[in-house]
Parts: structure tokens; sequence; C-alpha cells
């Protein structure tokens, strides 16, 4: 019967079992050996016999046969065990009439060689178990191994290829592959017995029907095509003799992965109900490390991109020259999408020209052919239309109908089949163009490649506009060192502002901008205006020199009607900072920039009136634009914030919730975030029951803050949960410890402290992972409890956390808390537990929830007010 011989280079991990069993492993991978050395025991024994007829030695056919028992397949020791009765049999009427005692004889040696085959049997089912057992935590030690060593394609590769030919063997199939949905068709990733490489085999989806059936399906399936059409694989078909096939599906949740398709001659008999559950396990486990593969790789790449993206924006804020900036972006480009050419043409509106920059193509920058060549926008449609946009343009072929016969002839020329124009913009004003070419047939820039090089596009662009305002600024050395001055004031002034944001409401902010504004420009007044057409309305008005109201309100009138002269509505500033209009006459008294804030469902505009020296110059226009930039981000950061913020109290509430109601019992929680800006923290609570008269009570602290900490105490609570009904505190602790380091690997630790109540017994049972142990009191006096506990959740594997037990007297109290009570200071000196004992004891006349909300007072107060760390206590209270 051909078996699947394992090929892969993959070094699994090998489990060490007792001697015994090594060695009837060993005995049963060599049957042939082990069948001649039983044979030749057996008929060792039957010459003995013959020869000693004095000697009763029909006995030793035990040796033999428990030798067989043990290597060979039980339908073989059957058949030694009629051949040695038979012997024995010969024997008896050789010697004479076979009494009573010898057909007893017989009899027992019948049933003990019955016994052997079912000894046999045995065996051999327990192998089978053993074997499937190991193969699947080898493939899971594996998968987690190829997953936690960054998932890389080639320890994929090789687990997929070992756990194809190991299954296979189980399933004593002569050929297997292994297919991966990839787009709309299969493509071969592991295989054996093909006579070919299975990474050469690729077909369409809908000419694989069976196994896009089985996938829908969820479930393996069988088929015989040793007699049937063998089209529902007729791909497969052309490279091997399709007889028993198993297809088994391989997905991940709701995603679909691939299959592993199995063959095995028509000899071999049906696949059995075991080997299937066997297949469909593995192959679900496969499909979640191929999908998690993918998604690590995915996520390799985003950050591959993200740290290009970043190291873009690095180099072009260190190049203050433009030329060296240009070339740095060039290089990027090429680099991020892997394409050979990339020219970049400064755009002049004014005269309607392109104007060459940089020319790039297979390695080597133009200085001479092409470098300052002016060219028409509307020669080259593909251009025009990405001013015009202000959008990437893709090209994917030389029959896009979009190209005119200039930009065909251009490509054909150079041999290019695909192009990506991308502008290099400043807000609604495009400076420069990126084309980026390839000369590969069907390149097609997807989304992403897109994205990256718009990302890298705006960076350049905001550093190649820096670069040539820095060359005008140093044009006079007044003109400098004034621009200095008054972008550092803009500067503190956004730090400030910023530093400012989780406090300020927008009313605030535009006020502070406005009061910037007038200050930076040396203006009169300054407003945000909003409204559109004939409506306007001052959001915010400043004017120089702190008016009385009836000044300040002439003013705002003014300039409102001022601003309708000028047609002016909030998003009337269309191309950055501009000069306003009024009458078909420039007021140059009048400057305005659109803010693209989410702030306001009307349009905004920042509008400065009425310079003190002279008019407004392209320095003031920078400057405005500066700062409603710095504007724009403010009003983003501030609505972020808020949202934030709400998600975060949303999210606490949800986690702290108030205790349920027990008779016989009463709860106090309280809860108190280092800082009222962050509410979200690590400690977390939780309160359970568990059945009439039984508590489970939680208190935690996972390292760290905001919401990624309360996530992973989310996690951990209700994992608790799921534990709490299958037995004592410090089961549920090693179980939770177990399940945290195998699931959510390098998530930060986790201290804890479970307790289960009893109300009627007043049994108190709990059990520590690294967390302060509870305080308990009876009556005014400190009742000792045990503090025995072990190491925090998710440090080390196979921890065991023992449960402390003890009945608490009447009228106890319990305090559990976390480490943010015991550790607040002041001037050095820790709360410390005496502290909270007497903070307990003295307030032990208070209800548990006054206790709770007292005790977090008096750290907050022995703290001066401000708490370095999370606070959270659950106070027990019996009567």
């Amino acid at each position: 019967m051909p078996v699947a011989e394992t090929n892969a280079s993959f070094d699994a991990l090998q489990r060490r079992h007792p001697r015994i069993l090594r060695a009837i492993a060993w005995l049963r991978m060599h049957p042939v050996l082990c069948s001649v050395a039983g044979s030749i025991g057996i008929a060792a024994v039957f010459l003995a016999d013959v020869m000693h007829p004095e000697y009763l030695v029909d006995g030793l056919y035990a040796v033999p046969l428990l030798f067989l028992a043990l290597a060979v397949h039980w339908r073989a020791v059957a058949f030694a065990v009629a051949v040695a009765v038979a012997l024995s049999a010969l024997v008896f009427f050789w010697e004479g009439p076979i009494d009573a005692d010898r057909w007893l004889l017989l009899l027992y040696f019948a049933a003990v060689g019955a016994a052997l085959v079912m000894v046999s049997y045995l065996i051999r089912r327990l192998t089978t178990a053993t074997e499937h057992a190991v193969l699947r935590a080898q493939l899971f030690e594996a998968g987690a191994d190829v997953l936690g060593g960054g998932g890389s394609g080639d320890d994929l590769d090789q687990l997929l290829v070992y756990a194809l030919d190991r299954l296979g063997e189980q399933l004593e199939a002569g050929e297997g592959v292994l297919l991966l949905l990839e787009g709309d068709g299969w493509r071969g990733r592991a295989g054996f017995g093909l006579g070919m490489d299975p990474r050469e085999f690729t077909a369409p989806l809908e000419e694989v029907p069976l196994a896009a059936q089985a996938l829908r399906a969820d479930a393996a399936l069988t088929r015989d095509f040793a007699q049937g059409d063998p089209s529902p694989l007729a791909p497969l078909a052309v490279h091997l003799r399709l007889e028993r096939v198993l297809v088994l599906p391989m997905r991940s949740l709701e995603r679909e992965v691939g299959v592993l398709v199995y063959n095995r001659r028509q000899d071999a008999g049906e696949y059995s109900g075991e080997q299937i559950t066997l297949g469909e396990g593995l192959a679900r486990y496969l499909g979640a490390t191929v999908d998690n593969v993918r998604l690590m790789a995915e996520l390799e790449r985003r950050r591959r991109d993200l740290e290009l993206v970043r190291d873009s924006s690095l180099d072009f804020a260190q190049s203050g020259d433009v030329d060296d900036l240009l070339q740095a972006l060039t290089a990027r480009l090429v680099e991020a999408l892997d394409v050979p050419a990339c020219e970049i043409h400064e755009v002049d509106a004014e005269a309607g020209v392109l104007r060459t920059l940089v020319s790039y193509d297979d390695g080597v920058f133009d200085t001479t052919e092409w470098r300052g060549r002016e060219y028409p926008i509307d020669d080259f449609a593909t251009n025009a239309m990405a001013i015009r946009s202000r959008r990437p343009v893709i090209v994917a072929s030389r029959e896009d109908p979009r190209l005119n016969r200039a930009e065909r002839d251009l490509m054909s020329r150079f041999g290019y089949n695909a192009e990506l124009v991308i502008p290099l913009r400043i807000r609604e004003r495009v400076l420069a163009l990126a084309e980026l070419r390839d000369r590969r047939e069907g390149r097609d820039f997807s989304d992403e490649e897109v994205e990256l090089a718009r990302s890298i596009c705006r960076f350049a662009g905001l550093a190649i506009e820096k670069a040539r305002i820095f060359a005008e600024v140093q044009d006079t050395a007044e003109r400098r060192d004034r621009l200095a001055r008054r972008l550092q004031r803009l500067q503190s002034f956004a730090l400030d502002l910023n530093r400012r944001l989780d406090r300020a409401d927008l009313g605030e902010v535009f006020d502070e901008v406005t009061r910037a504004a007038v200050d930076l420009l040396q203006a009169g007044s300054a407003a945000v205006v909003a409204g559109t057409g004939g409506y306007l309305v001052a959001r915010s008005l400043v004017v120089a020199g702190r008016p009385a109201a009836n000044v300040a309100a002439a003013a705002e009138a003014d300039l409102l009607a001022r601003c309708r002269r000028a047609g002016m509505s909030g998003d009337g500033a269309d191309a950055g900072v501009a000069i306003l209009t009024g009458g078909g006459q420039r007021d140059t008294t009048l400057i305005a920039v659109a803010l693209e804030g989410e702030a306001a469902p009307q349009p905004l505009a920042l509008v400065v009136a009425d310079k003190e020296l002279g008019e407004f110059d392209d320095e003031d226009r920078l400057l405005l634009g500066t700062l409603a930039a710095q504007l724009d981000a403010s009003m983003h950061n501030s609505l972020a914030y808020q949202r934030e913020h709400a998600i975060a109290e949303t999210f606490q509430e949800a986690l702290l919730m108030d205790p349920p109601a027990v008779p016989g019992i009463e709860v106090g929680v309280r809860y108190r975030a280092a800082t009222d800006a962050a509410r979200v923290g690590g400690d977390f609570y939780d309160i359970v029951s568990l059945g009439p008269g039984r508590l489970m009570i939680i208190v935690g602290d996972v390292c760290g803050k905001s919401l990624a900490a309360a996530a992973q105490s989310a996690v951990v609570r209700y994992m608790l949960r799921a534990y709490a009904a299958e037995g004592s505190p410090g089961e549920a602790l090693s179980r939770l410890n177990a399940a945290v380091i195998a699931q959510t690997p390098n998530q930060p630790f986790v201290t804890l402290i479970v307790a289960y109540v009893d109300v009627a017994r007043h049994v108190f049972e709990y059990a520590c992972a690294g967390h302060p142990r509870p305080v308990a009191l009876a009556g005014q006096g400190v009742f000792p409890v045990p503090e025995e506990g072990g190491v925090p959740i998710g440090v080390f594997r196979g921890v065991t956390y023992p449960t402390n037990r003890v009945v608490l007297p009447d009228d106890s109290c319990v305090v559990l808390y976390t480490d943010g009570i015991t550790e607040a200071r002041r001037d050095g000196a820790l709360f410390g537990e005496e502290r909270l004992l007497q903070t307990v004891r003295a307030n032990l006349s208070l209800g548990a929830r006054d206790l709770a909300d007292t005790l977090l007072e008096a750290v907050r107060e022995y703290s001066g007010g401000v708490l370095a760390d999370d606070c959270a206590a659950v106070v027990v209270k019996l009567p």
C-alpha cells in the first residue's frame, strides 16, 4: 500500500515517552524483522516440542506470540496464534490419542492466543491515538514557533510540507497536495507524489469544484474516483491517478484559506472516521496558521511602509537644498513602488507649463537631456488631469483611452507599459508632479502603493515648500530675523495651545488663534468667520488694544460688512491665504484663509484686517497659513481628544460596574484613575455571583495604562468568569495563566487576587498572583490571613497557584485593593499597609460603599491630591 513519505526539512519537537512505549514503537516500526523473529521463535518451540515430548513445552509458544503481539498487526498475531494452536494439536495427535486434559490444554492455548490478539489490537489503537496526539502537539507547537518567530514564508512552507506529509502517513495516502485560495484561483503550496513541483500548480476556482464545495460546507468530503468521472478535480487528475480522495477544508474563522487533498489506492479501503476527524482538526489549525502568517506579513508590510514614510519625512526635513530633496524623493518613490523610472516636474500654473526638475531611469539621474525642459501642461492629458483633480492618475497600459498621441509615443519609445502620476501639493495648490513608470506588462498599482506614494509626496510637498520658503527667508538678514522671531512666537503659541486642548473648548481655541493672529501679523483685528453668502457671523473676534464693548461691536460689524462686500464665505479663500476684493477693488488691508476643520456645520475662515504698518505681504500670508494649519490641527485634535475621552469613559464604565446585590453581604467598590484626563487605567475589579449565597471577587492590575491596559483587563476578567465555576480560585488562576501565555503572548503581565465568598458559611477562599494580600478585620481586631501567593499572570508557564481558605467570624470586614493605594507617597514615605489598616479600622462604622470612598479619599489626600498610580478597592462586610 503506498504511504506518504516525509520529505520536509522541518524539525518538529519530539515528545519523550516511557521506555517501554518507545521500545514498542520501535518494534512496530520494523514489522518484517519482528515477524521473522516471531516465526523463528514459533518454529523453535515446535521443534523442541517434537524432539522432547517428555517435556510440556507447548506453553512456550506464548513467548514469541507475546513478542508478535507487541510488534505486528493484530491480524498477523491471530494468524500466528492459529498456527501455534495447530502445531500443538499436531504434536498431540502424533503422540497418541488426545484425552480430555489435552483438549482442555488446547482450549487454554487458544484462549491465551485470543487474549494476545486482543492485546495486539489494543496496542495498535493506543499507538494510533498516541501518534495522533503527538502529531497534533508537534503541529501546534510548531505553528506557535512560526508565529513567534515573525511568521516568515520559509518557516511556513516547511511547516506546511511537514504537516501535509505527516498527515498523509496517518491517512495512509500515496499522494497529497495543499492548495491555497489566492484571489480567484488555487495555487499549490506543498505536495507529495505529484511528479511535479506543487508550487507550479495553479487552477481557476471553478475548475476544482470539489475543493470549493468542501470550503463552503466547512466539512471533509470523500469521493471514489476509481470508476467515476474525475472532473471535480480535473486539474489534479492530469498529474495523478485519482482513486479514493479526501478533501479537507482549511478555514480561519469566516475566511476561506484553502484545502488539503489526499489520494490513496482503491485497495486501501475507505477513510475511517478517526482519520477524517484528525484531518479536519489539523486542516482547521493549518488554515488558522496560514491566515495568521498572512496577517503578520501584512502587518510587517504596513510597518515597513510606515518606516519608509517616517524615514522619508526625516530625510526631507533634514534637507535644505531643493535639488537634494528632489533626488531623495525620487529614490524613496522608486524604492517604495519598485519602478525603474521617475520624473518630477514643477507646475507653473501662471505660465501654464511643466518644468522638468528630475529625470531618473535605470538607476541614473539625467542632468543634461531632459532636466530643465518645459512643456505646455495641455500637451500631456494625464498630467493635466492630475493637476486639475489634485489626485493621482493611474495608467495601466498604453491603450488607456485617456492617453493622447504624444503620451503613447513617449511610452512606446522608452518601452513603458504603466504610469502613475502623483501631484505634490500644499492644500489646494499643486507644486509639482511625480511620474512613476514601469516597463512590466500588466503592472497595476495597488491602492496601498498609491497611498504610500501619496504619503511620501505629501511630506515631500511640505518639505519642498518649506525649502523654498526658507530660501526666500534668507534674502535679507532683517527679513530672516523678523520672521524667525514671529515663527518662534507662533511655535510657543502652538505648544501652549496643544498643552491645553484637554481643557479648552473650541470657542477658547478660536479666541487664542485670533489673539495670536493680531499679535503675529501686527493687525488691527482678526476673526474666525462662519457662514456663506450674505449670512456671515464672527465665531471669535479680537481687536487690538482691548477696546470697550461698543467699540468691539462696531469693529465686528465693519469687518463682517467688508467680508460681505468681498463676496467671501467661510470657504471663500479658495487658494490658501488670499487678499480679498470688494467692489472690484483689491482690499489689501484684509486677508483670509479657509479652515478645513470638522468642528462646525458651516464653512469657516480666519480673517485678519488692517495691518498697522503697510500692507499684508507674502510673509504675512505664510504666517496666517501656518496659523490656520495650527488651528485646523487644534480643532481636529480637540475633537479627537473629546471622542477618545468619551470612548474611554464609556469603556471604563462598562468595565467597572456596580456589584450584584447578594443577601447577607455588603459590597462596596471604588476606582480612581491616576489623572482625570486619562480615566482608563490598568486597575480593575469584577464581582460575579456564583449562585445563591456565593460571590466571586476579582481585583487586578495590568501593567500600563490607557485603552490597551483596559482591553487586557477585560480579556482577563472574562477568562476568569469562564473558569470561575470549574474549580477553586487557585485553579482558576492557573488556567488563566496558561491561557494568557498561549493566546495573548507579549502582553503586559497582570497581578490578580481572586476570592470566593460563601455568605452562609462565612468561608473566604482566595488566591494571589503577585498581588497584595487582602486586609481582614474582625470587629476592631486584625484577622490573620495567609500570605501564600504566586507570580503575576503571564510571566512563566506552568505556574500553580495555591488556594488560601479562612472562615471569617461575624462582623468581619475584608478589603481587597491594588498597589496604587499602599504605594501612594508623601515626601518619599509610602501610605503602606499599616495606614490602610488604620483607615479601615477608623471607619468600620460606615457602609461598604462609603468605606471604599473614604479609603480612596484618604489616599488622595495623603499624596497631596495627585495620585501617581490608579487605585481600586473592594470592601466586603459580613454581618
